[in-house]
């Protein structure tokens, strides 16, 4: 989990979250609730997010709200900040004492975590009105379709966090290597720029246990094979010849052009051996590009971000992970009408400007239309990563969301039964995945 600014989390640690079954459910006001409340003054909301970025970001969020609260005098917004530590305990005890805050931000599983309690409220009227008046129309379709759960609206996406394969643009040229635009593009290009007596390796991605950062590569490589983590009755898609595929090849791509000791590597080592100079690829975050512009000035000129690459999926394949990360309203909300009203002013575009802008290439936009603001042309990666996140970006929950819960429930599950133990050696990828899909599978069964 995130504890800096430099890294951006995922999933909830859900085997905490999915383990917590409540036993009632408080079914909070109804959306009519007027304007102020019975008592006199201004409503007051509550209103939970994490650290998701810098300081200059933090203090944007605060400056939102404020601007909110200023415009908005019946209806006064209290920020509170939390830490990825311990955040969605605090958030599922708030919930269990009937005391939640009335909207919060979160990981991309959350909302799915609190509706299988009854603690989502559907924002179905705002969707109803945002796919009225165009604003869906500007959204790439992943962005509010991946939180349509059981009949209801429980959450609406307000930025994507990116993840890309980086690449040497000087040493592609050097060794006359074109563009990778396939899987077996990238294998050759891997194969050959790979030199151990130079200390240089063709690709370095993350292969640790216990990290989020280790399954990123590997889903990516899932859905461009075609797959999925869960079919479309919400089914786990393990077991699947798809990601067999995919495991298959990450392997071989390992064990041939990539660092001995990546079964130990988080996103941290990965990036520390390309600003060195030592990887001529590496899979990582959209905060790499930042963190290359900022600590590796001499290298930043010839870094480029690869096209998102096409597998055995075909062209309908060609996804990238990029986390939809949503802001949701709690059923128990005593305002759920005021808190509608703030959730909507937040995600109005020039208020989510105001947030992208305050971390340029720290946060890609939901909205297609800002793919040509400045935010996103300061350099050709940002450009590239913004374009790919609205174009090709898609996380775990794709294509179908009914296995939601299950998805949300994995934590690190994957990289420490399948992918760890395949490139270490320890398991041949049939043996991981079936093992995978036995431990695994009892997280998506919904009764």
């Amino acid at each position: 989990m995130r504890t800096t600014s430099k890294r951006r989390p995922r999933l909830v640690l859900a085997a905490t979250a999915a383990a917590v079954l409540l036993a009632s459910a408080c079914s909070g006001g109804s959306s009519g609730d007027s304007a102020a409340s019975k008592d006199t003054g201004p409503v007051k909301l509550r209103y939970w997010d994490m650290q998701w970025g810098s300081d200059a970001f933090q203090n944007q969020i605060k400056a939102n709200v404020a601007e909110f609260n200023k415009t908005h005098p019946n209806i006064q917004v209290q920020f509170q900040q939390l830490s990825w530590g311990d955040y969605s305990q605090k958030l599922l005890s708030a919930v269990q004492a009937g005391n939640p805050p009335d909207m919060s931000g979160g990981d991309s599983g959350i909302p799915f975590t609190m509706a299988a309690q009854d603690q989502a409220l559907d924002i179905s009227d705002l969707f109803k009105k945002w796919q009225s008046d165009g604003t869906f129309a500007d959204m790439p379709e992943w962005a509010y379709k991946k939180f349509e759960f059981n009949g209801k609206d429980v959450g609406i996406t307000w930025q994507f966090d990116q993840r890309a394969i980086y690449y040497r643009k000087d040493l592609f040229a050097k060794a006359g290597i074109p563009l990778p635009k396939t899987w077996d593009d990238l294998m050759a290009a891997a194969k050959k720029l790979n030199n151990s007596s130079k200390g240089m390796i063709g690709i370095a991605v993350p292969g640790k246990q216990g990290t989020y950062d280790t399954d990123q590569f590997y889903m990516t490589l899932v859905f461009q094979a075609g797959g999925s983590l869960a079919d479309a009755n919400g089914k786990p898609a393990i077991n699947s010849p798809q990601q067999l595929t995919a495991l298959k090849f990450e392997k071989d791509l390992v064990s041939c052009c990539a660092a001995k000791g990546t079964a130990s590597w988080t996103f941290t080592e990965v990036l520390k051996q390309f600003e060195q100079g030592k990887a001529a690829m590496a899979f990582g975050a959209g905060f790499f590009a930042n963190d290359i512009t900022k600590n590796a000035k001499k290298l930043a000129p010839n870094v480029g971000v690869l096209p998102v690459l096409e597998g055995p999926g075909g062209p309908q394949a060609r996804h990238s992970v990029s986390f939809a990360n949503p802001w949701m309203i709690y059923k128990q909300s005593k305002h759920p009408a005021q808190a509608k009203e703030f959730l909507a002013w937040m995600m109005q575009k020039e208020n989510l400007r105001k947030l992208y802008a305050a971390e340029p290439g720290g946060k890609w936009p939901v909205y297609k239309s800002l793919l040509n603001d400045p935010i996103y042309q300061s350099n050709d990666m940002i450009k590239a990563l913004a374009r790919q996140s609205v174009e090709t970006g898609v996380d775990y929950w794709y294509p179908s969301n009914k296995g939601g819960v299950g998805i949300a429930s994995l934590g690190t599950g994957m990289a420490d039964t399948a992918i760890n133990p395949v490139i270490t050696g320890q398991r041949t990828p049939e043996d991981a995945l079936k093992d995978a899909d036995k431990k695994l599978a009892p997280l998506f069964q919904t009764k």
